[in-house]
């Protein structure tokens, strides 16, 4: 049985892109850049608010997501705090907006390939009750990628992880509420984060899309 069920996405753009040697979200991609494919995928899914984390060059990121309809919070942290500082600064704002969500979509900012299909694919099987955590994986034994979702009653203890911690933490120590949607495609795995990477995302962009 399916119920109605309203979910979050959450961005993380945070970072300094330290791995490339330049802001890797504001390369151009396709007909805009990085970052604005990779929140427009998200938008164009049934995921509601989409909620942009910004922190490293916030008003260039700002300026690049222009005219869309996304809510940005800033993660002052971002230097120190890596991606988890980003996911609570999200999942705190989820919290305490007028009406929380059901669940959040946990999306990485430098994954442009992830069709909006893959986001109403998890949304879907929340809904179906299929798990409080889930995540797609490559094959029924291939790593788990991105995004993630992760039901309400959850985020505390996402929130009460410490520095150094990470969100793999709750899955691992909750193996029971993890349930894995098996995709035939390798863009769950896929970002950005060398220039040998961002060239062949690139180069995916002309090849034809897969059926997930």
């Amino acid at each position: 049985m399916t119920k109605a069920v309203r979910v979050a996405a959450l961005i993380a753009a945070a970072g300094v892109s330290a791995r490339f040697g330049a802001n890797k979200l504001l390369l151009p991609f396709g007909e805009s850049s990085v970052v604005r494919t990779t929140t427009s995928q998200a938008l164009h899914s049934q995921a509601r608010p989409v909620v942009v984390i910004t922190g490293h060059e916030q008003p260039a990121i700002m300026r690049a997501l222009a005219g869309l309809s996304v809510t940005f919070v800033h993660n002052p942290d971002y230097r120190a705090g890596e991606m988890l500082s980003s996911i609570k600064v999200g999942l705190d704002a989820l919290l305490h907006s007028d009406a929380p969500p059901d669940a959040a979509l946990i999306a990485l900012a430098d994954q442009p390939l992830i069709p909006p299909a893959m986001f109403d694919r998890l949304i879907t099987a929340f809904a179906r009750g299929c798990g409080a955590i889930i995540a797609p994986r490559v094959g029924h034994d291939g790593p788990r990628g991105h995004p993630v979702l992760i039901e309400r009653h959850l985020w505390p203890a996402v929130l009460a992880l410490p520095t150094g911690a990470n969100v793999r933490d709750v899955l691992a120590a909750r193996p029971q509420a993890v349930t894995h949607l098996v995709v035939n495609t390798d863009v769950v795995l896929r970002d950005v984060d060398t220039p040998a990477a961002y060239k062949e995302a690139v180069q995916c962009l002309t090849r034809k899309p897969s059926n997930f």
